[in-house]
């Protein structure tokens, strides 16, 4: 895991709905910049729709 992978999964643990996109953009630029692989794009992206669903649903 990439050391930008580890920095994404922390912001995600305490990123609240406003912030999501934002933090969605960090990770698609990560992945443009060659900082992640397709895995861990992939993961970021589960667990930051996962985040945000829980966020609105309380």
């Amino acid at each position: 895991m990439s050391q930008k992978f580890d920095e994404l999964k922390q912001k995600l643990k305490s990123v609240d709905t406003k912030k999501a996109g934002q933090l969605l953009k960090e990770v698609k630029q990560a992945h443009e910049d060659g900082k992640i692989d397709d895995n861990e794009k992939k993961e970021l992206m589960s667990e930051a729709k996962k985040t945000v669903g829980d966020n609105l649903l309380g």
